[in-house]
């Protein structure tokens, strides 16, 4: 498979540059077994730090697996100049191009890392058994997360086919560089995900801070895939957990914008993906993909910035740009202002887990306590909105509306629009007319299976369309 002869060079060569001179030993065949690299609880945690690390790339959370599903959705309208993701925002994606295949690349390059960390046999002394636990609970976490956002990208939704016998992404959990794996199901993929956050759960106990996974940031990550597998009780079982927890709290409506201008961390947090000072991706970054300091290839929709009240303190997480005008308007997005790339990328917040609670709740006859949750989120963006009293699918569209702004730019729009079997109209379209309007269900909605994965590998199979 061409991942793994792409992927095990930047692995050991992680593992190799990251620890002791050991490392250099190396086998006749000029390798070292990765499982064998590591020996130590130090050594887990340098294996953490490297999934982390690739997090972190332009090509994850850094930028394009957020801007991509946004730039095909109907929050996000491209300027003129828009040419990094222009083929994504007109549905003219293609299985050899650049963005396609280095996410693939990175994200498995990701799950390599959290898998040599899972798979790493060593024996530790007992006060050091609670550490070594939630180092591979971070591990399991964040391939957990991988496959789940890889099966998102590269595959339909789950509930897109009766039994979700429709193709996924391959299940890597031990390297094998010769192995030419297939596609698994979508219903497989899932329930891995599910077997990996169960797993770092019932294995964490430490909170590090938003920038590393925790307990509560599995059972978070957990609540989402139970939302999207429309398993409502325990999606609200999850959201409770996290919110009744004590480890996270809503960032007020004062501090809400300062946090977002780098001012302070946000409380709000559960995971964060950090870049800083000293470690980010510069010009790569996501946020001067927007902003005029930037490239400023993308532009918020007019019908979404006009869904915000203006009172609303989240309608302040948009700028004036006179540099701008005629069909593409003069407002930039200014959630992620920083011109040196220095902005948190957010992998899930606390104000998720009421929005996630709020569906499982209206989906289940809690109208009452949907709306509880409903109004505390609404009523921290504009302390004077009125009081929903809507019940049935009116309320859903409600909610469904407030996670559309709480969560604008932060690559979710396309996933709801797609569980929820709704079509992209995009009201406020500068892309060609073909993509202006894009129907449910469609096979444009994925990416392709990138075009060095099909050449390489005969068992694996194209997406429909492509």
């Amino acid at each position: 498979m061409n991942l793994y002869k792409k992927l095990f060079g930047l692995v050991l060569l992680m593992v190799l540059s990251s620890c002791g001179d050991d490392f250099l030993e190396l086998t006749p065949n000029e390798a070292v077994a990765i499982a064998d690299a590591i020996k130590t609880v130090d050594d887990l945690e340098t294996g953490v730090l490297g999934a982390y690390d690739g997090m972190q790339s332009a090509n994850y959370y850094g930028r394009y697996f957020y801007l991509v599903p946004d730039v095909m959705s109907d929050d996000v309208k491209q300027n003129a100049s828009a040419n990094r993701a222009k083929e994504y925002a007109e549905y003219e994606a293609f299985p050899a191009h650049f963005i396609t295949q280095n996410m693939w690349a990175t994200i498995y390059n990701v799950i390599l890392r959290a898998n040599t960390v899972i798979n790493a046999e060593i024996e530790v002394a007992p006060a050091l058994q609670d550490r070594r636990d939630q180092l591979v609970g971070e591990a399991y976490g964040i391939r957990a997360l991988a496959f789940f956002d890889l099966v998102r990208i590269y595959g339909q939704h789950y509930g897109f086919t009766g039994d979700n016998s429709h193709a996924g992404i391959p299940i890597v959990l031990t390297f094998d560089q010769d192995a030419e794996p297939g596609r698994n199901s979508v219903a497989e993929v899932y329930a891995q995900v599910v077997s990996d956050l169960q797993q770092a759960i019932s294995l964490m106990n430490d909170n590090k801070g938003a920038g590393f996974f925790s307990k509560g940031a599995a059972q978070a990550i957990s609540a989402r895939v139970s939302l999207y597998m429309s398993d409502y009780a325990k999606a609200e079982s999850l959201a409770n957990d996290v919110i009744n927890g004590g480890d996270f709290s809503l960032t007020p409506n004062e501090s809400y914008l300062s946090t977002w201008m780098g001012i302070g961390d946000s409380p709000d947090a559960i995971l964060d993906v950090v870049m800083n000072e000293t470690d980010n991706v510069g010009s790569d970054a996501l946020g001067r993909m927007y902003i005029n300091e930037g490239y400023g290839d993308y532009l918020p929709s007019q019908d979404l910035v006009g869904l915000i009240d203006s009172n609303d303190v989240r309608s302040q997480l948009f700028k004036e740009d006179e540099t701008i005008g005629g069909i593409y308007g003069n407002i930039r997005v200014n959630k992620f202002p920083s011109t040196k790339g220095e902005d948190n990328t957010p992998v899930i917040r606390l104000s998720e887990m009421y929005l996630i609670r709020a569906e499982a709740r209206a989906r289940t006859g809690n109208e009452a306590g949907a709306i509880e949750d409903l109004m505390t989120i609404r009523l921290r963006g504009n302390p004077s909105a009125e009081m929903v009293t809507a019940t049935g699918d009116e309320l859903l569209a409600e909610i469904r509306l407030e996670k559309r702004i709480e969560l604008m730019f932060e690559g979710q729009r396309l996933w709801d629009l797609m569980r929820n079997q709704e079509s992209v109209a995009r009201i406020d379209c500068t892309a060609p007319d073909v993509a202006c309007s894009v129907g449910y269900p469609n096979d444009r909605f994925i990416l392709p299976i990138p075009e060095n994965e099909t050449d390489a590998n005969p068992n694996m199979t194209q997406n429909p369309g492509y």
